[in-house]
């Protein structure tokens, strides 16, 4: 993959994860720009998961207390769920729980 077509697909993830964020789409985004960049609407739901997975972890810190591990947890997982609802991954939650164990 060409630096061009890098940072073309993360353009496209920036701009279908904005797109589910307004509301704009109740379901994953989809057109012939995304069809090309990643060849399917299943590709593109695994790199927003991708995406989603890499971020909740960075941004959990092991060396918080419980109680505040936990909380930030809720938040994470509060922002990051109705986007999921929105490409039918509900299941996400899961793997994101078993993800930060």
């Amino acid at each position: 993959m060409t630096w061009n077509q890098t940072h073309e697909r993360y353009r496209l993830l920036n701009d279908a994860e904005a797109e589910l964020r307004a509301g704009l789409a109740h379901r994953l985004p989809w057109s012939p720009a995304y069809a090309e960049a990643f060849g399917t609407p299943e590709r593109l739901a695994q790199a927003l998961r991708h995406r989603w997975r890499i971020r909740f972890q960075a941004q959990l810190d092991p060396t918080l207390s419980q109680e505040d591990y936990e909380a930030t947890f809720a938040d994470l997982l509060a922002d990051l769920a109705p986007l999921m609802g929105r490409i039918g991954t509900h299941e996400f939650s899961e793997e994101l729980a078993d993800a930060s164990a």
